[in-house]
């Protein structure tokens, strides 16, 4: 594990390492030119790429894994992972249910 020094904070370190531009290289669905979306934004942050579908294991990841974000991207980004996640529990379930009930015509199990 890396430590921070007193003088960094955790998204001095994620610039350094990254630069300071958006690194969203296009989870949020948008085709950015050149891949990334390079925003210039004082106010970036760092958060994981790629993103989680819950706070707190976007919290809980580890700096290595950070990426400098623009807040509409990071938004928009997360918003899709909680989307398809959504839909993974949804599809899960609807497979778990099938064996409750006999869609043959038959009598209910």
């Amino acid at each position: 594990m890396t430590s921070i020094h007193a003088t960094e904070t955790v998204l001095s370190r994620v610039l350094q390492a990254h630069g300071d531009t958006c690194g969203c290289e296009g989870a949020c669905g948008k085709g950015h030119p050149g891949g990334r979306c390079g925003k210039r934004n004082p106010r970036l942050t760092a958060a994981p790429y790629p993103p989680r579908s819950t706070d707190a294991e976007n919290i809980a990841a580890p700096l290595e894994q950070l990426r400098p974000w623009c807040g509409p991207c990071w938004q928009q980004a997360v918003e899709r992972v909680q989307q398809a996640a959504a839909e993974s529990r949804r599809e899960a379930l609807e497979a778990a249910q099938l064996d409750l009930f006999d869609l043959t015509g038959g009598a209910a199990a």
